[in-house]
C-alpha cells in the first residue's frame, strides 16, 4: 500500500519484478490482453496481432517459462492461455493508469 509499511518479502519482490519485467515488452502485453478471453493457438495469436509466428512463439516461451501463460498440445498445435487470472488484474491496473493519463489526472 502507498504510504503504509508493507510486509512484502524480499523473495516476493524479486519474483514480482521478474514478472513485471517480462510484461515490460509491448508485444507481450498485447498477447496477454488477447488471451484474456480464453485459450488461443500460436497461429490465432500471430494472425490477430499481426506479428510474425516465430516472434509470437519466442514471447510465449518466455512467458511460459515465467509462469504467465500455460499451454497444452493437441497434435502439432499448441494452445496457450493465461496461467493465472491475476495477470488480468495487472492489465486492469494498466487500463486505469491509461484513463488517468488521458484525463490529465496524472502526468509524468
Amino acid at each position: 500500500m502507498v504510504g503504509n509499511q508493507t510486509n512484502i518479502s524480499p523473495e516476493f519482490i524479486q519474483k514480482a519484478a521478474r514478472i513485471l519485467k517480462t510484461l515490460g515488452h509491448p508485444d507481450r502485453i498485447k498477447i496477454v490482453e488477447f488471451l484474456e478471453d480464453g485459450e488461443k493457438t500460436v497461429g490465432q495469436i500471430h494472425r490477430e496481432l499481426d506479428m510474425q509466428q516465430p516472434i509470437v512463439s519466442q514471447h510465449l516461451k518466455v512467458m511460459n517459462d515465467r509462469g504467465i501463460v500455460t499451454h497444452r498440445q493437441e497434435g502439432t498445435r499448441y494452445f496457450y492461455s493465461l496461467a493465472n487470472e491475476l495477470i488480468v488484474n495487472i492489465l486492469n491496473c494498466l487500463s486505469e493508469f491509461q484513463e488517468k493519463l488521458n484525463s490529465g489526472e496524472w502526468n509524468f
